[in-house]
């Protein structure tokens, strides 16, 4: 048994160095608590950013030896660190029970690191309260109770999103021709194609530079690669008469499937190919075994429209104690 108000002892560790049993661990934690639903928190998709990118520290708290959390980080220069992942990672946090007690700035100065920057921080974790500086929401949906269930409480709240999309798929196979949907599709030649339609998108918005780097690239071919029980890539694919006019790579754990890069044909745009992939994924998800679809931060209107809550997340820099 664990005595909470034992000490902690922190060590820092080089992803590279974690074996099979403390990878055994952080399985369990993530299972044995319920925020840490997202794949974000799951081991392989550190793993899977360490396979594409150096830096990668795991620390590791214990309590009377045992491993009671994990927290995952990378150097962004000499002492100062940032989530596993940078701008890829939409979930951060320490993995940890809810009875352990720790401090952000104890935990950091005990692992040797400066500063932790951080975007998407649970904002349930209070020990990092005093160093956030905007706060910010991820939209997602609940769908344990099944697609009709939620379908239902659409309609109930007057929220039209659903029948909306409807009418634009009318619309698309009257214009253009059937369509088609793919959960998951394992095709490379397809996603190189997908990411130069969000570079293109994210060039027309003023963000030059996105998808340029080679680790980058890696990241998102080895995901499309990855199939474990508690954390996999899904790609998936809307057609129109067998042409592909959106696609969204993003990734699951054992019940959550996270909204991740997603990009449409823009000669379709008029038909909101996009949604209408997104209305596909909230279908099938229950079909695969998924109970949760979440969308992410930034409040679009249809995110406002689709969801059914938020969690609470913040940004902000913290910092080691001084002395």
């Amino acid at each position: 048994m664990i005595h909470c108000d034992r000490p902690i002892e922190y060590e820092a560790q080089p992803l590279s160095d974690i074996g099979e049993g403390i990878l055994d661990d952080w399985r369990r934690l993530v299972r044995d608590n319920a925020i840490f639903s997202s794949p974000f928190f799951a081991p392989g998709y550190t793993q899977l950013v360490g396979s594409c990118l150096g830096d990668v520290m795991v620390g590791l708290l214990r309590q009377e030896g045992r491993v009671v959390g994990i927290f995952p980080y990378e150097w962004e220069r000499d002492g100062h660190a940032r989530p596993v992942g940078s701008i890829f990672c939409d979930y951060q946090g320490v993995i940890v029970g809810p009875d352990i007690h720790w401090t952000a700035e104890g935990m950091l100065t005990k692992l040797g690191v400066e500063s932790y920057r951080f975007d998407h921080m649970l904002s349930s974790q209070h020990q990092w309260r005093k160093f956030v500086q905007v706060r910010d929401v991820s939209w997602s949906i609940n769908l344990s109770d099944g697609y009709e269930a939620y379908e239902v409480d659409l309609r109930s709240a007057k929220r039209m999103q659903i029948a909306d999309v409807r009418r634009q798929r009318r619309m698309i196979e009257k214009e253009v021709g059937a369509l088609s949907f793919s959960p998951h599709e394992v095709d490379h030649g397809l996603l190189d194609l997908m990411l130069g339609w969000k570079s293109a998108q994210w060039a027309r918005s003023g963000w030059v530079g996105r998808f340029t780097a080679d680790w980058e690239h890696r990241l998102m071919h080895r995901l499309l690669e990855t199939a474990q029980p508690d954390f996999a890539g899904l790609f998936s694919i809307l057609r129109c008469s067998g042409r592909p006019v959106a696609m969204h790579l993003g990734m699951r754990s054992a019940h959550t499937w996270h909204y991740w890069t997603t990009a449409y044909d823009q000669e379709f745009k008029r038909y909101s190919p996009g949604l209408i992939m997104l209305a596909e994924m909230i279908r099938h998800a229950p079909g695969l075994g998924l109970e949760e679809l979440d969308m992410g931060k930034d409040g679009f209107k249809y995110k406002r429209r689709l969801h059914t809550h938020t969690v609470q997340l913040a940004e902000g820099v913290a910092t080691r104690c001084n002395g």
